[in-house]
């Protein structure tokens, strides 16, 4: 099986590798690997097809608190491959000789060893195009299909060796209606059709309301449910720097007040970093092993930040074993008590929001975000949807968004991995209700 054949060719290349180290010397070695198929479609047909195998190699070399650090592909030709690694090895050594000492300097250990591979069911390469025409012919679709395994493997010179492979897929797509569209998203463990289906009907009745006379809505304060695909938006953006306990010594603090008491989230908010989500792996890039459970955020009061070793060797603080990054990697966000089938009644008068983008920081200090709506957003007249809007910007906090104007978030909820397939396919997840908001902020 290819896992196994990844699996006994890092052991032979890492093997040959740390035997050529010297005296104090120490290597660390990431492995990410995918074998993935991309599907493009435009008009609900397949306008590309491709199909991508890389093995990116992350080097990381220790000597005398020093770290050097470099990445390489792998060709899976042991011979080249390790002359390539050598020789970074070999730069490294003479590198060191001319740097500072790091301040964040932490020796590697053995974090022992871990092997998960789970599996998903979805349609094969051949059956994916004819599944997506027959649901969406009657459509204007444009949208990307990904799936096939994708592993990381972090291993050192102490013996450490850890394996993940998760075997997932997703489809991001955009129901068109002229100009405007609706956004769909279908992503689970196990493909199923009769789900694909219903997710593909919700997205097309929005796309129906489209054909309703445009709002015009002016700037100010209204009252609005996210979906959970808009929360996402949000979520994501919170993993830039939002819940790094570095970039919080540093004054990047969104969340400053929060973790000195003098403001507080709803008790309503619960954020927890939950590897039992299981797309992620429980261990970071350096190996090292994080609790199943991370809670964040709970009943409203920051717990901690993200901490990683070399945040915690520098300040001396307790690690929680975050990535170096200090990124959530499997964040979730409790479910509140609002039923999906009351938003539109308890929404009563305000905005419906099924997407958001362009989210950025407005103002760190004061943890204000700035975005814009997009897609299926819809103005709502006593708990019936009126019409689409035009775009809209929103300068909000989140002290806001998760403190006093938030009215509940909704029971059930979505789960959403990484998308992102830039130079690699990520690895990550995040899963979340939808929230009804009070007085939510609109400046354009």
């Amino acid at each position: 099986m290819v896992q196994n054949k990844i699996q006994n060719y890092i052991h032979k290349l890492s093997e040959t590798l740390f035997n050529e180290l010297q005296g104090d010397e120490q290597l660390s070695l990431f492995l990410h690997s995918e074998e993935s198929s991309f599907y493009r479609f435009n008009r609900s047909l397949v306008r590309q097809n491709s199909h991508v195998q890389q093995h990116e190699l992350a080097i990381q070399f220790y000597k005398e608190e020093r770290i050097l650090k470099n990445c390489i592909n792998l060709t899976l030709n042991l011979e080249l491959d390790l002359k390539t690694a050598l020789d970074i090895m070999d730069n490294s050594r003479q590198q060191a000789l001319l740097m500072d000492k790091n301040p964040q300097f932490v020796k590697i250990k053995n974090n022992g060893h871990s092997s998960v591979i789970k599996k998903s069911t979805y349609p094969s390469d051949e059956q994916i195009p004819q599944i997506v025409h027959e649901l969406f012919s009657d459509t204007d679709l444009a949208g990307l299909w990904c799936s096939g395994p994708l592993r990381q493997v972090s291993i050192n010179s102490e013996g450490q060796f850890h394996f993940f492979e998760t075997d997932f897929f997703f489809f991001d797509y955009s129901l068109y209606n002229g100009p405007l569209a609706a956004k769909g998203y279908y992503s689970e463990n196990q493909f199923d059709l009769n789900t694909f289906n219903q997710q593909a009907q919700f997205t097309k009745n929005k796309l129906k309301l489209l054909s309703k006379p445009l709002q015009k809505i002016s700037k100010g304060q209204y009252k609005v449910y996210l979906e959970p695909m808009a929360m996402a938006e949000i979520l994501w953006s919170m993993g830039w720097s939002t819940l790094s306990q570095s970039q919080f010594n540093k004054g990047h603090a969104p969340l400053k007040k929060l973790k000195e008491k003098l403001s507080l989230f709803s008790s309503k908010v619960n954020f927890t970093e939950n590897f039992e989500l299981g797309m992620t792996p429980e261990f970071n890039s350096l190996g090292e092993l994080s609790l199943p459970h991370i809670k964040l955020i709970e009943n409203g009061h920051l717990n901690t930040l993200l901490i990683s070793t070399a945040t915690a060797q520098e300040y001396k603080l307790e690690t929680n074993f975050a990535d170096p990054k200090e990124s959530p990697r499997s964040l979730e966000l409790g479910a509140g008590q609002l039923q999906t089938d009351q938003v539109l009644q308890k929404l009563d008068t305000g905005l419906y929001l099924s997407n958001l983008h362009y989210i950025n920081y407005s103002d760190i200090q004061s943890a204000r975000i700035t975005g814009m709506t997009r897609f299926a957003s819809f103005w709502v007249e006593k708990g019936e949807i009126i019409g689409p809007i035009q775009d809209l910007r929103f300068d909000e906090s989140l002290y806001n968004i998760f403190g006093p104007n938030l009215i509940d978030l909704t029971t059930e909820r979505s789960t959403f991995v990484d998308i992102g397939t830039y130079q690699k396919r990520s690895l990550g997840v995040l899963k979340t209700p939808g929230a009804l908001i009070n007085n939510f902020n609109f400046t354009l």
